[in-house]
């Protein structure tokens, strides 16, 4: 008899099916793409670090849901109420209740967001690329996709695209930082059988893509997510993470081996790029790693002692769960009381089963921030 696969629970996958109620209009404030980060995220900077591109920086984002601010297919998903509730209060195409991880790297470097690319409007000059161009799209990854998006490499060849049609000169780019994520997506299918064979092929795939953002679109510092612990998020640890913060450690592990490749990648490519420029770069080389998974176990273990409120010290219990039903997974629009939506999402880590709430994702920008100074050349 055939032994059946045992396939990886859906909870590993960042991206869930999307429960849609009532369809609205893809509605976005005029000024959605520049939002200004709340004086309580700030951190005190040394003005000769914050302004060291003179403002002239660009940020170049690729990657899936958790950067994506505003490429994602209209009418569907993050296009939906209950999304962007606190900013801009309403739905703007970020995958949470108001500002993701992007936003704050933007005001961390000093500009604006940069602009999603399907968002871009023709004739409108040269402002609205100023701060660089998100080709993010949710649901995204590697290889493969889970929504109808370009993958990785794809959204590459459209910033290739941009620059052929003289968007952008090579004194832009040299003043450019890439922003990568691929948090998961490419795991979907994955089963307990393939999944080693499957972890190698994204990372020699995505050595392949960074190696190409240096080379081809010349952008010289290339900021690199490693995955989070998928295991901590709500999806992945099942119906406990509405009552106890215990991740699923299974999980996990294949996570630290994915991360641990996609080191093992970004060290390569420094040698190769530092042999090739024989020139040795003081501040973190060409790649530069942002550990997701630490900072957001970091945040978490932060977020238990200091919410300050005991409805939301499990920081694995979702903002937004399921209105019936003892599974708490599902997002759609609350005027159709499919969902819940809890009364504080600024205390929550969670706004739903795989997405930080706004409040998280400032958690986990804290938690990282001290990386964020190796995106400054020395």
């Amino acid at each position: 008899m055939e032994k059946r696969q045992r396939f990886l629970p859906v909870s590993f996958f960042l991206f869930s099916t999307l429960v849609v109620l009532f369809a609205c209009p893809a509605i976005g404030a005029a000024d959605d793409h520049h939002p200004v980060i709340p004086t309580t995220a700030r951190t005190k900077r040394d003005a000769r670090e914050h302004h060291r591109h003179n403002g002239r920086v660009k940020l170049f984002v690729f990657g899936d849901s958790y950067v994506d601010t505003g490429n994602f297919e209209p009418n569907n998903g993050s296009w939906l109420p209950p999304f962007g509730r606190t900013f801009p209060g309403v739905p703007s195409g970020r995958f949470s209740d108001g500002r993701v991880l992007t936003d704050y790297i933007a005001d961390f470097l000093g500009i604006r967001t940069p602009i999603a690319y399907q968002q871009i409007k023709a004739g409108d000059g040269g402002e609205q690329l100023k701060s660089g161009v998100n080709f993010a799209y949710g649901g995204t990854g590697v290889v493969s996709a889970i929504s109808k998006g370009p993958v990785l490499g794809d959204q590459i060849s459209q910033l290739g695209q941009m620059i052929r049609h003289r968007f952008y000169n090579q004194t832009d780019l040299d003043n450019s930082v890439a922003l990568v994520a691929a948090s998961g997506n490419d795991y979907k299918y994955a089963t307990l059988k393939n999944v080693t064979a499957l972890t190698r092929k994204l990372i020699k795939q995505q050595k392949t893509d960074l190696r190409r953002i240096h080379d081809e679109l010349r952008i010289p510092k290339i900021a690199v997510l490693l995955m989070e612990p998928a295991g901590c998020l709500p999806h992945s640890a099942g119906p406990s993470a509405m009552h106890s913060s215990k991740c699923n450690e299974a999980h996990n592990a294949i996570v630290s081996n994915h991360n641990q490749l996609l080191k093992q990648a970004v060290h390569d490519l420094n040698k190769e790029t530092t042999t090739n420029n024989n020139k040795k770069k003081k501040n973190g080389g060409t790649f530069v790693i942002l550990d997701l998974f630490q900072a957001f176990s970091n945040a978490l273990e932060e977020h238990k002692y200091h919410t300050g409120s005991l409805r939301y010290k499990n920081p694995l219990k979702p903002c937004v769960t399921l209105a019936r039903g003892k599974w708490p997974c599902g997002l759609g629009n609350d005027n159709g009381g499919g969902v819940r939506v809890c009364k504080h999402p600024e205390l929550a880590f969670f706004w739903d089963c795989n997405h930080p709430s706004q409040n998280g994702w400032n958690e986990v920008y804290l938690a990282l921030q001290h990386s964020l100074y190796q995106l400054y050349d020395a």
